[in-house]
Parts: C-alpha cells; structure tokens; sequence
C-alpha cells in the first residue's frame, strides 16, 4: 500500500475552500427493513476498510500543497445528527475525509470531495451495506463486482484519471458572465436543512420522454423554468438589481466517457443557462435549449477541453509555487470571486442505484444530499431506488423558496411529490 497519494485535479482545491459553511462534504444514505445493530457496522467497517487503501487516509500540509497519507487506524461509526454534512473537522490531525454514521434503520456515509465523488462514494457505501447485511446472516452469494474484503484492489482503483486522460494544451470553453442567485441572507453555520421529493420514476420517466429529454436533462429545464418563475415574481426594484443569466451546475461523470476504474474523483461540471435579460423564456424554449445544450456540452471533446482548464489551474508556474498557507488565505475569496458567483444553483445525479439481487429486499431506499454551497445557497441532488427516485435540496438559508417552486413546477406538469424535511 502506498504511503501517501497525491490529491487528484478536483481534490486539490476543495481543502483550502472548506469552511463551517462550504464543508465540501456530501452524503450517500440507505434505509434497511430492520434497526442497524452499531456494533456489527462498525466490524463490517473494520473489515472493510483494507479494501479500499486510498480511503484509508489523512490530510496532511506541505510546503506547497496538501496530500493524502496512508493511515493504519480504522473509522469509527458516529452517531447521526439533525443536520447532515456539517461540523467536519477536515484539517484536525488524525482525521479522516470521510465519515460513518447510524440512526435507527440508517446507515450513511458523508465523503469530502477531497477524497472522491458520488460514483466512488457510492461505490463504498454498497461494499459497506453487502459486509454488514452478510454480518447481520443474509446468505454470501456473488455481489456482481462490488469491492469485498479479502481480495486486492484493482488496478487502475486509485490513478488520477484527470492525468490519465487530461490534456492541459487543449483549449478550453471561455468564462461566462455572474449568475442570478437568490438575494437572501445565509443562516448561523451548522445549519442545513434538507427538502426532499419523493417521485414514481416511470411518471417521471414519462413525462421526460414526453419532452424529448433524459430525466436530468428535464430536471434542468424545471429547474431553470422555477428559477424564472421566481425572478418574475419578485418586486420589479429588486428584480432589476438581481437580474442576470440563470445558470446551474451539472456534474459530468467522466467515467462514461473514458474507460477509468478510479473510485477516486473524476468529473467536470457544465452549466446550463438561459439569460432572462433577454426576455422571459417558455417552457418549450427551455427545454429546446437544454436538450441542445445537454448534446453539444457532453461531447467527448467539448468535456475535454474543461478538464484542460482544470489542469492548467493546477500546473500554472505561479500557483506551484506559493507556500500553502498563502493558498490557504487566497483560495476561499478568489473561489467565491471567480467560481461560486458563476452558478444559481447545481444538480447532481447518481441514477438508479443497483445491488446484488439476494441484498435488495434488505434495503427500503436511498438518498443523496449535496454538499453546502455557500454562494449558490441551495443545491439539488437525485437518486433512485427501486420504483422511485428522490430529489433532495440543501440550503444554507431559511425559507424554503427553491424547493416549492420546483416541486409546484413538477406538480403542476403531472407528476406526483410527496415532501419530506429535516
């Protein structure tokens, strides 16, 4: 096992931008049929952790940058709290990037993107689920490739695809102009509170289908339609101060582009838009819009000149050379300058989530909860699981002002909502 990894292209920034507020922290949850017993979580956790080394880690300072070393301690299972994502200690020694929890019939996992995203989380949280279930007695049958205690790691599991794959030469798409965001003030830090929608995936495969759309793609165009509809229905002063592009963030899972085994982060985002100062867009437009943009955005090359921008960041001369704690001082504003007032809002999708067959019956559901924003405010994040799919929101302010008007949107086109809240 190596003794230490550098941070992938994604991960290195996300150590000197975290904060009470912008944790960098997300969250992968699974209900069981029955109580989790903590005591066997934690030994399925003990057991498995040794498959997957390059989680097995801590974050350690530099001179100019941070890195990942290898840790011989195991995870310990914490108890669950009300708001999820938040008060994680990522710079405290001895800590590490990712954390376990329990309630009830509950098991959760809660990952910096320091370490991976939501296909690698994901990833992890199923191994965690077979080793108890096969704890708790379910018959051990053959669990269809996911990680399992006792076999080695793959190869490939824990490469830095962006460097695999990125080409820092290669031109990249050209910055846009600031966003639209809600003109509404944060809450106390520590607080998220989440908002999900729980739908039938066939209505709302349906209804997607009905448009021409995947289920992201629609979701995009609900989304953006909700955000116009409220820019219209604020005052005319105020609208008129605010008024600007409606962009969101989508992360692109690379993995189907290019053929990576990484469990560790490897995605790019792109970002949808219409321009309200341009008049008031249809829905029709809308979706004609996205659908183009969706098509054209995800291109193979198109994805591959983001990654370029991405790579060019993280070798630009200057930028090596600055001692870390300088970048740890100029980071955070330059991020909340040149990135988070780019973007309205984001969604992130981890489709239909999939588990060995003699597991399923096991398993009530899954959710998915975004990591805090702190200058788009509120995020989106969706999963599926069996015959439904949640869409959950989390926002760093009280009023729950994005969620009513996307669930009303999605309502009012036929599909079926029923809301859940922390």
């Amino acid at each position: 096992m190596p003794r230490w990894y550098r941070l992938d292209n994604a991960g290195k920034l996300y150590p000197a931008i975290s904060s009470a507020r912008r944790t960098t922290v997300f969250r992968l949850s699974a209900d069981l049929s029955a109580a989790v017993h903590a005591g066997r979580l934690q030994e399925a956790l003990t057991n498995l952790m040794p498959r997957f080394p390059y989680f097995s880690v801590h974050l350690k300072g530099g001179v100019f940058w941070y890195s990942l070393d290898s840790s011989q301690h195991t995870v310990q299972l914490e108890r669950d709290s009300r708001y999820p994502c938040m008060n994680f200690p990522l710079h405290r020694r001895g800590i590490f990037p990712f954390r376990v929890r329990c309630w009830k019939n509950r098991i959760a996992v809660e990952f910096s993107h320091v370490l991976t995203d939501g296909t690698g989380a994901l990833i992890f949280l199923k191994s965690l689920l077979a080793e108890y279930l096969h704890l708790e007695g379910v018959k051990r049958e053959d669990c269809e490739g996911l990680p399992v205690p006792g076999e080695r790691m793959r190869k490939g599991e824990d490469e830095d695809a962006f460097r695999r794959f990125g080409n820092p030469l290669l031109p990249s798409p050209p910055l846009s102009d600031p966003a639209f965001r809600l003109p509404l003030s944060l809450e106390r830090p520590g607080y998220y509170k989440i908002t999900t929608g729980i739908m039938p995936v066939e209505i709302l495969k349906e209804r997607a289908g009905d448009y021409g759309l995947s289920i992201t793609e629609f979701l995009i165009a609900v989304m953006l339609d909700s955000y116009q509809s409220m820019l219209l229905d604020m005052p005319s002063g105020l609208r008129k101060k605010v008024i600007a592009p409606i962009r969101l963030n989508i992360p692109v899972n690379l993995r189907r582009i290019w053929p990576s085994p990484t469990y560790r982060n490897f995605f790019v985002s792109i970002d949808p838009e219409i321009d309200p100062r341009l008049g008031v867009w249809s829905f029709d437009e809308i979706i004609s819009s996205t659908r183009h943009y969706m098509m054209y955005e995800t291109n193979r090359h198109r994805l591959a000149g983001r990654i370029a921008r991405n790579l060019r960041g993280e070798r630009n001369p200057f930028a090596r050379i600055i001692p870390l704690p300088i970048k740890n001082i100029v980071l955070p504003p330059l991020y909340s300058l040149f990135a988070e007032k780019y973007y309205t809002s984001g969604l992130s999708n981890l489709g239909m989530v999939d588990m060995p067959p003699h597991l399923s019956p096991f398993i009530r559901r899954f959710d998915f909860i975004p990591p805090p924003a702190r200058g788009e405010k509120v995020k989106a994040s969706l999963i599926g699981w069996n015959d439904k799919v949640h869409l959950s929101f989390g926002r760093l302010i009280r009023p729950a002002i994005s969620e009513l008007y996307v669930f009303r949107r999605l309502v009012n086109l036929g599909i079926p909502v029923k809301v859940e809240s922390n």
